[in-house]
């Protein structure tokens, strides 16, 4: 894989509510025929544009554009090191990930033409690991996967989900 550049060219908003216990936003992705992640599940996000100053507000553009959330920066936890994300391996999207904890679960409304459907991940469920398994989700491919509504979580979200619960892949 190519090595990481200094920034990426997009970003996520990874939201958390403890309240009352430990969750985190997923969103469906609508379906979309030149959409490569059509119909998965994500992290709120997309791609840097010119009235993005830093990828920070482009996380916080895009939330509110997919979900109606206003994030602000006094609710960023952390920010996490850049991952690839995409099937092109060789040349991959870098995307910058970013952790918000929230006080209370928001109100959210959805951009239908982008997103179908969302969901608060319960974290206690998510680490048992006998919900997870291996699942063929290219044809020929197969890859770790946590069963959710009437799909799956894999990928780099699920990834990324690994990494913050500090869950071995």
């Amino acid at each position: 894989m190519s090595m990481p550049p200094k920034t990426g060219t997009a970003a996520v908003a990874i939201i958390r509510n403890f309240a009352p216990h430990e969750t985190f936003l997923i969103l469906r992705r609508a379906t979309h025929p030149h959409d490569p992640w059509s119909g998965h599940f994500s992290f709120p996000g997309g791609r840097k544009e010119l009235v993005d100053k830093n990828l920070l507000e482009t996380c916080i553009r895009e939330t509110r554009e997919e979900t109606g959330i206003l994030l602000s920066k006094n609710q960023l936890d952390k920010t996490l090191p850049l991952e690839p994300a995409g099937r092109n391996f060789s040349n991959p999207l870098w995307v910058q990930p970013y952790i918000f904890n929230l006080p209370a679960i928001p109100t959210i409304k959805l951009d239908e033409k982008e997103i179908q459907g969302s969901c608060w991940l319960d974290v206690q469920q998510f680490k048992n690991r006998s919900l997870h398994q291996q699942v063929e989700m290219l044809p020929g491919q197969f890859f770790p996967a946590y069963a959710l509504d009437d799909y799956f979580l894999w990928g780099f979200t699920y990834r990324l989900l690994l990494t913050i619960l500090q869950m071995e892949s």
